[in-house]
């Protein structure tokens, strides 16, 4: 077995890869730069220009495509919605193209994807695998994202996994909101109504790794905890874990969209998401509340 990542140096890739080489397997990975964070073989691409290093391909066995412009790094321009969208959807396809053309044989396709395929909106529903995508930014990226990843149904497993907030004490969203509570700064965003469906990052290590591993897993899942919880919620749970009390007024929906424009409805409005049909697959969650996940991570 052998396994290309793509976006391996990001801290989901970068913890993945550690679980793939304790294991015993071997990992190469896809990147834009010649260094990498981890001590695996790298080759290069340029997904503007059409280019791969096709060596990457020898002797691969499953590809776990993660690679993508970060979501909430830069302000929502035209320009960087068109990378964040085009940074995933024409990367699968060269992925495809490189393959098919080669006539190289691979076992799976495992792509990240996230569950924003439901949407910025304010819901009661809880949503599953066979909803269809929302009609916003968020929901049509992940939708071209996805129909990009069904390329590879005809000559590979294909898993999609609809990635919630992964919760990292040192990356994404968690530090940033534990930091402002740490400094008696923090507060729920907006109404602090709207859903955060998350996952803790050991489990979603997991996650891919079985899904690599395992036939069982074809198609896709809500790759999410099962503690379905508020901005609010998470807010004061941090704020109880840390010893930190929540003082202050929520923040003005108005404010953050003013600083964040668009961007800002992917944080002000949420659902609920059902890991049903992953509980149905043989994965055990080693982090299934929220209180659990936060204990592991700041004590």
């Amino acid at each position: 077995m052998k396994v290309l990542i793509t976006g391996g140096s990001g801290f989901l890739g970068s913890s993945l890869t550690k679980k793939l080489v304790s294991e015993k397997i071997e990992v190469v990975h896809l990147t834009r730069e010649k260094s990498s964070k981890n001590d695996v073989k790298n080759y290069i691409w340029d997904w503007r220009n059409k280019e791969i290093d096709e060596r990457c391909f020898t002797g691969v066995t499953h590809i776990v495509h993660l690679a993508g412009a970060g979501i909430a790094e830069k302000a929502w321009t035209q320009k960087r919605k068109n990378t964040i969208v085009k940074s995933r959807v024409l990367t699968t396809r060269l992925l495809h193209s490189k393959i098919k053309s080669n006539n190289h044989k691979i076992k799976a396709f495992i792509s990240a994807s996230a569950v924003g395929y439901y949407g910025a909106q304010f819901s009661e529903k809880v949503f599953s695998e066979t909803d269809p995508s929302y009609e916003d930014f968020m929901g049509n990226c992940c939708k071209q994202w996805e129909k990009a990843t069904d390329l590879f149904m005809p000559i590979s497993r294909v898993v999609k996994l609809r990635l919630g907030v992964i919760l990292d004490p040192n990356f994404g969203a968690l530090p940033k909101i534990a930091g402002m509570i740490k400094n008696s700064l923090g507060s729920p965003l907006g109404t602090g109504k709207q859903y955060m469906p998350w996952i803790h990052i050991q489990d979603a290590v997991e996650l891919f790794y079985q899904a690599i591993m395992s036939e069982q897993y074809s198609g896709i899942y809500n790759a999410v905890s099962n503690d379905i919880v508020t901005n609010d919620e998470l807010t004061h749970r941090i704020g109880q874990v840390l010893n930190r009390k929540i003082w202050l007024p929520n923040v003005p929906s108005f404010l953050l969209k003013f600083l964040y424009g668009e961007m800002a409805d992917t944080i002000l409005r949420g659902v609920k998401v059902s890991n049903k049909k992953l509980k149905s697959t043989d994965f055990k969650f080693k982090y299934e509340n929220l209180d659990q996940a936060l204990r592991e991570i700041y004590h």
